[in-house]
């Protein structure tokens, strides 16, 4: 058997993916109110978000709502001090915008400008549901790729976020 195949210096570049999460899901029903998870990163220096997207199989109600948020989450160990930078703008998903069962949506286009995330950092993913629970299961996944130089960083918030 060969190993010839296995190029060691192929692919080998910054535009390549450093991290991608298939993270913030559930099983069956999405929870009413807000929720959120958080998730350290293990990344080898300062990344950007490059994507986002969802999925479900099962369409959200007339009234229903889920509202879309990825934070990064700065410790209170970091020079600047502990806070939250909002990493894209919401994205609410209804019945209307919905792609179809089984379809993953890009929303990258929400993506926001100069928000980098930093190592020893973390990922908080928020959802604010509205509505009776029809739509189910619901992920989200994201993709970072390195960046060569930090960009400015943005005011942090320490406030709690209301329901969309």
């Amino acid at each position: 058997m060969t190993d010839s195949y296995n190029q060691t210096g192929i692919n080998v570049g910054t535009s390549l993916d450093v991290a991608s999460y298939d993270f913030r899901q559930v099983q069956a029903l999405v929870p009413a109110g807000t929720t959120a998870t958080i998730q350290g990163v293990k990344i080898p220096g300062t990344v950007r978000l490059t994507r986002l997207a969802w999925v479900s199989i099962v369409a959200p109600g007339p009234a229903e709502t889920v509202a879309l948020r990825l934070y990064r989450i700065r410790p209170a160990t970091n020079p600047a001090g502990f806070g939250f930078i909002q990493l894209n703008s919401t994205f609410t998903i209804t019945a209307a915008n919905f792609p179809g069962a089984g379809v993953e949506f890009d929303f990258s286009a929400n993506i926001l400008a100069n928000r980098c995330v930093l190592p020893h950092e973390y990922l908080a993913c928020s959802w604010v549901h509205v509505g009776a629970a029809v739509m189910q299961p619901l992920n989200m996944n994201w993709n970072f790729e390195q960046v060569g130089v930090n960009e400015p960083e943005p005011a942090a918030s320490t406030l709690v976020w209301p329901p969309a």
